[in-house]
């Protein structure tokens, strides 16, 4: 029956061949002009398309398109540390369903990551699709790490098993020291377990990337000591690399060797080499100078945490209070420290002046939380009423501030209690006059007894009221 189904098609296209012009390509010959279409098996080539598969789909294609360069951009962001505008690109794309979904979803836990939303992050690495292969390889690192801080145990040893496996090209050699170590410290954390990296390696021993990355594990280890400890046996070509040196400046600050570290740094201008001259300065009292070597770094990196946190007690001694509100207010905090930055916000404006927008942070405090009556929000408050002349709000953050055993509150609760244009006078500034008659009568010795002068004698109301109730007993 095969042969029967076989032998009718050859014979149909034996007809096609007859009927059917076909052109050879760079040749013209039609098919009526040669040989049947057996013997010119080989030349004959499919028409060229005019059209590719991306004009074919269109709508498809433009929006894989538009997916990746959104994704471009948000890695754009994230790099730079601009996680805001990263996870603003990447909600328009998030509920999208693709090829790009993975990437798209490993993103939003590398945002969460960053925003210490371990929950969030571990929520969105567990979808099935990057549980396969090859996706699982690029997840599993931040996966255990989330593992590692949401205290996930049991099935922490298992995930790092099969990450290594599906890294293990590269995973050779140090390269997955640090998480290794990290891992072991919450699977078997016995004592001398921050050492065991160290014990069997020279630095001196290592290319450039992996002495540097021994370096930030002993930092992070707190082991720099053993780094310390090695450092006469570094190479010329180690010494000479800028990141490496900051590593080692960066080593001896916190081993309390200030004038090695110094040395080590001084001819850097990374933002953590100026961090760490502004800490020294600092040390040394000398204020104005680590103030300035603070904005150099934050000119280097404009979201330099190190650098806003040092800045912000360096502007409320040196009194720049317009730039202490500027930094405050660029402060990354979580939902936990979100109040302590309103607060230090407000204290700025405050000192500054501006003491209607002070109150409009302090506002945030009270829809935000339950803390706006703690004692450093109603001192503020306070004092910002009272130069606003808002005496009754005044008077109101007063006594909460004079609850709290702040004895000077207590004291202008007195006189806005007592006097009601005390905001305007406090605010007055000419000299207010002062008169000091009272020393004189505390100092004076008075012997003489006072007389009063009598302008109605008793007497005389007495008979009066006698007359009404009969106070006198008749005899």
């Amino acid at each position: 029956m095969k042969f029967w189904i076989l032998l009718t098609i050859f014979s149909l296209f034996s007809q096609i061949e007859k009927s059917w012009p076909i052109d050879r390509v760079g040749v013209g010959v039609s098919a009526t002009q040669s040989e049947d279409l057996k013997s010119r098996r080989g030349e004959l080539r499919p028409p060229v398309s005019i059209y590719d598969l991306e004009d074919l789909n269109k709508v498809l294609f433009s929006e894989m398109r538009e997916q990746k360069n959104e994704l471009k951009r948000v890695k754009y962001y994230l790099l730079n540390g601009e996680v805001r505008l990263a996870k603003l690109y990447l909600s328009k794309i998030a509920r999208t369903q693709g090829k790009l979904r993975p990437v798209i979803f490993r993103y939003l836990a590398l945002l969460s990551f960053v925003e210490s939303d371990f929950e969030k992050t571990y929520e969105y690495l567990s979808i099935p699709e990057l549980q396969r292969i090859p996706n699982y390889a690029k997840i599993c690192i931040l996966k255990t790490l989330s593992e590692i801080v949401l205290n996930k145990i049991n099935q922490l040893d298992e995930d790092w098993k099969k990450c290594k496996e599906q890294n293990s090209y590269d995973f050779s050699g140090n390269s997955d020291i640090w998480i290794e170590s990290i891992v072991q410290l919450k699977l078997r954390p016995i004592p001398g377990t921050t050492k065991i990296p160290f014990r069997k390696i020279k630095i001196a021993a290592l290319d450039a990337e992996e002495a540097k990355l021994m370096l930030k594990l002993s930092l992070y280890l707190n082991q720099e000591q053993l780094v310390i400890e090695q450092i006469n046996e570094f190479t010329l070509d180690q010494l000479q690399d800028e990141e490496f040196r900051e590593l080692i400046g960066q080593a001896l600050f916190r081993a309390g060797k200030f004038a090695k570290a110094y040395r080590f740094i001084e001819d850097l201008k990374t933002p953590n080499v100026e961090n760490i001259k502004g800490n020294l300065y600092s040390l040394r009292s000398k204020y104005e100078l680590a103030y300035a070597q603070h904005k150099l770094a934050l000119e280097q990196k404009q979201n330099s945490q190190n650098a806003i946190e040092r800045l912000l007690p360096l502007a409320w001694l040196l009194g720049d209070w317009e730039g202490g509100s500027k930094y405050a207010e660029n402060v990354i905090t979580s939902p936990h420290t979100l109040i302590n930055k309103y607060t230090i916000m407000s204290a700025f404006l405050m000192q500054k002046g501006d003491y209607k927008k002070s109150d409009e942070v302090l506002s945030k405090i009270s829809l935000d939380s339950k803390k706006g009556l703690e004692i450093e929000l109603t001192q503020i408050a306070g004092f910002n009423a009272m130069m606003q002349n808002k005496a009754d709000i005044a008077r109101k953050n007063a006594y909460q501030s004079c609850y709290q055993f702040d004895l000077i509150n207590c004291w202008l609760l007195f006189q806005l209690t007592q006097w009601d244009q005390f905001p305007s006078t406090a605010k007055r500034e000419d000299q207010v006059p002062n008169n000091k008659k009272w020393e004189k009568l505390v100092n004076e010795d008075l012997n003489d007894p006072l007389t009063e002068k009598n302008y109605i004698n008793q007497l005389d109301i007495e008979e009066l009221d006698d007359k009404l109730i009969k106070l006198i007993p008749s005899t």
